[in-house]
């Protein structure tokens, strides 16, 4: 078997690390973000790409995810912290202890480095696969685990988990166990609510060609929306995020929105996510509006009716900082979902919170 040098695994993870927006150091300083107007019976949820890259991959990330859980504590003092947080790019130990150091109970982590789920390749895939470039990142095995994880104040009744297999993988992506995470939680007023993480494929910086890596995103999407489809009940409230990587591609725009809708998860629509649906409703600032351009971190929510949740505020704790740089690569946004069920939806309670 061959061994993957320490300067190519090297440098291959800096190719992973480089998939977000290009991140500044930041210098500490910090106020309440500007929010739209909150409805007190919300369920909020952050997703967050925390470019939790261990050293010496990316540099300086301890202090910064640091500074990342000791803002979220400050929002747990002030009763405004988000409910759920989806996490991506949770791989260094600093960033997998982001959910004690802000007070977070219940915690689901996605899957390992070793986790592999048995789906069967179907004739393209296997000629996908014959094509793969083991110095790109490819056919070496998976460095690392997927990333994910899913903080909650709510308890998990249930987990599921998914890898995306080798055929659903390309570049130097295929070094991390990318895959789905769904948390299942007892929230007060809603009964289970299911929320799914993930972090999709990424483009250009994958060291492969845009079609090949276009190719196994797409593949990513039908097994995803295929999971999700059999591991929910349709008839349950169900929030989807994560780093989606989706961008302005148009056959990635198509490949998302139109592969979720064929596997019946119609909420999943540009008009009907968390960002837009916020700005269409007044809550516009400029992060929020950089963080819908961005057009990589998304959140949908569908009621137990199965019709969209509608936004009742949003806010973007992890945005610009006083100095104009930002904490990662990517925004940090809280959607605040109105009630999605009759009887509402409690805010975690604040005997929950003083109990940590």
């Amino acid at each position: 078997m061959r061994r993957l040098s320490g300067t190519v695994i090297f440098a291959a993870m800096v190719a992973l690390a480089s998939s977000g927006s290009g991140r500044e150091e930041a210098r500490r300083g910090w106020s309440p973000p500007q929010t739209a107007a909150v409805d007190p019976g919300a369920l909020s949820v952050m997703t967050y790409n925390v470019e939790g890259l261990p050293w010496p991959v990316a540099r300086g990330r301890g202090e910064m995810l640091e500074r990342i859980a000791a803002r979220l504590r400050t929002m747990r003092q002030a009763g405004r912290q988000p409910h759920v947080v989806l996490l991506q790019e949770a791989f260094s130990a600093e960033a997998q202890a982001l959910a004690r150091s802000a007070g977070y109970a219940h915690v689901a982590m996605g899957p390992d480095a070793s986790l592999r789920t048995p789906l069967r390749a179907d004739a393209a895939d296997t000629a996908f696969m014959a094509q793969a470039r083991w110095a790109k990142g490819e056919d070496m095995g998976k460095q690392v685990g997927s990333g994910l994880m899913i903080l909650s104040d709510y308890p998990i009744v249930g987990t599921d988990r998914m890898a995306y297999p080798d055929f659903a993988c390309a570049g130097y992506d295929c070094l991390a166990n990318k895959g789905v995470l769904i948390a299942h939680l007892s929230v007060p007023g809603a009964g289970v609510v299911s929320v799914v993480d993930t972090h999709l494929n990424s483009r250009a910086a994958t060291g492969v060609s845009v079609a090949r890596a276009n190719r196994a995103y797409q593949r990513q999407i039908t097994l995803m929306a295929q999971f999700v489809r059999a591991a929910v009940p349709g008839d349950r409230a169900l929030v989807i995020g994560g780093d989606m990587n989706l961008g302005h591609d148009p056959r990635r725009l198509a490949a998302f929105f139109d592969g979720f809708s064929g596997a019946g998860l119609r909420f999943i629509t540009p008009a009907m996510s968390g960002t837009y649906q916020a700005l269409a409703s007044g809550g516009r600032t400029r992060d929020l509006v950089r963080a819908a351009r961005h057009a990589k971190d998304w959140l949908f929510a569908r009621a137990s009716d199965g019709e969209p949740m509608r936004v009742a505020g949003a806010e973007v704790p992890f945005g610009s900082e006083p100095d104009g740089g930002q904490l990662s690569d990517h925004m940090g946004y809280v959607i605040r979902y109105a009630r999605p069920a009759p009887g509402g939806v409690r805010l975690a309670s604040n005997e929950l919170r003083a109990a940590r």
